[in-house]
Parts: structure tokens; sequence; C-alpha cells
């Protein structure tokens, strides 16, 4: 059983800013300034990637997410040791001529330069659960927020939620997940941090959806008095809870699982074996070089 630390937790990621395209050519920054950012066990964590249209703003960034978004894949897809959980702040220039378009690439450069990252590709049958759509067929909201809603763009208010983009907010209520024109493939991702098993996006939908769940993540009901146990079932996620007397906690409301939350939207997790490729680092410093 996977126990994720988010309790409390607030993150605010801005991950579409820095699309996570396959890197091409050899472009570095100009700049980059890394410093130590937040413990990787840090229950109560801001994380912020944010890239404009001259440098990359990134706050309590892990070096396997730096990977994942330098090398196009998801963050289940990258191995590797302990130290690729340490979080690191970083500022960094693109050079005269590069975009965002970029970052990828020139991430590959910074990884390599100054955390000296070496890793390989290796593909492997493995537990998932698979993104599909229930019985009764999707149920989603087709985004109304405009193509120039981007970070970047001067036609964007302030305040204006970024089109893409999964802001979440954890505490006693439990999780929520809020975003605008997200894809399918952008929410199993999210979703893959708060499951046993990576999730995996089989709905065969490719439009973008206002998103907006809340539900109890596994760890936090073993937190909060509920045993482990199968989704929805006795002493599991949505099953009794332990009250301050040690006895059944009969007063507060069920727990929404994950699985019961997707059902809002028509969608469903269900349990299967795929080939998945990896990621796996061989080397990385834990600290890298110098700015």
């Amino acid at each position: 059983m996977k126990l994720l630390s988010i309790l409390p937790i607030v993150l605010a990621a801005s991950f579409a800013a820095a699309t996570a395209q396959q890197p091409q050519g050899g472009r570095s920054f100009e700049v980059a300034s890394i410093r130590p950012g937040a413990s990787a066990t840090a229950e109560m964590i801001a994380i912020r990637m944010n890239a404009d249209r001259s440098m990359i703003h990134y706050v309590n960034v892990s070096v396997r997410d730096l990977i994942r978004v330098a090398y196009g894949v998801k963050e289940f897809q990258v191995s590797g040791p302990e130290s690729i959980r340490n979080r690191f702040d970083i500022e960094a220039k693109y050079p005269e001529g590069a975009t965002r378009d970029n970052v990828p690439e020139m991430l590959q450069s910074l990884l390599r330069d100054r955390f000296k990252l070496e890793l390989h590709r290796e593909t492997k049958e493995q537990a998932v659960y698979a993104l599909v759509e229930g019985k009764n067929g999707p149920k989603l909201k087709a985004t109304t927020i405009p193509p120039s809603d981007y970070p970047d763009s001067p036609n964007r208010r302030p305040g204006t939620p970024v089109r893409g983009d999964i802001q979440m907010l954890g505490g006693p209520s439990g999780l929520h997940l809020t975003g605008p024109a997200v894809t399918m493939s952008r929410l199993s991702e999210t979703l893959s941090g708060f499951t046993d098993k990576p999730v995996v996006d089989q709905t065969g939908l490719s439009g973008e959806y206002d998103i907006d769940l809340t539900f109890f993540p596994e760890n936090m009901m073993l937190r909060m008095g509920g045993g482990p146990g199968g989704p929805g079932g006795a002493g599991g996620p949505g099953g009794p809870r332990q009250g301050p007397d040690g006895g059944a906690d009969t007063h507060s409301e069920p727990r929404v699982t994950i699985f019961d939350a997707l059902q809002q939207y028509g969608l469903r997790l269900e349990s299967r074996r795929a080939p998945l490729m990896q990621l796996v680092v061989d080397h990385v410093e834990k600290t890298p070089t110098e700015n």
C-alpha cells in the first residue's frame, strides 16, 4: 500500500505552462539559480511550476518533476533513488531565441550539467488503474475558458484560472481538485498521486473539461481512523471511522473516495495491467553543482 504525505497540503500547480514535449536539440539556460526547497518529507508544502516568455520560476519542485517535464513522461514513469524526491527552488533564464517550447530540452541540459543525471529506459507490464467511461457514458462539462487565458497572455485578467491547470487544496474536509480546460490525460496523471497504482487514461476522450472533485485519498482515510480495505468496503475508504472515545464515529458523513467522486462525471477506475515505459535513474547528485 502506498502512503502519500498530503495532510495537510496546499499544492498550487501550474504545470500546464511547462508542457512536457519530447525535447529536441541541445539548448541550455543562459543562467540558472538552484537553491534547496522544502524537505521531501514535508506534509504542508506549496509547489509551483511557472514558465513565462523569458524564464522558468519553480518553487519546491522535486528532481522527479524536473525529469518528468524534461522527458515528457508521467510522474509514475520515473523511478530511482530516494534523492529524486529532493526539492529545489529554480529560476532560470532562456538564452536568446528560446521560448517556453524549449523548456524541456533546457531542463535536460540542466539535469545533466548540474545534477549529473544518468538514466535509461525500460518497459514493464504492471498493475494500473484505467480511467474509463462509466456504463452510462461521460457527464463532463466542456470548458468555457477561452484559449487566450494563459499565464503570460495580455488578455488574462488577474485571478482568472489558467487553462489546463489543476489546483489542489487539502484539509479536514478532504482534497479538493479544481481546474479549467483539463484533459483526461492530465487528470489521470494528477490522480496517480493519490492512488496505490498509476492511473492511465483509457477514456478515448480528447476534449478539455472543467473539473471540480472532492475526495479523501487513501492515506487521509488511514490517518483519520479508516482501516485498509477496498473502495467503499467495510473498514476501508468510506467505511466506519473511529470516534474520540475509540468507538465508531457515527456523527460525521462517510468519506467520499476517489472512486465515488469520479462517478459524478460518469467515469470510473478499473484495475488492469498494461505495459508502461519507465525512466530509471541510475545516478543523480543529491546536491547540484553551485550556481
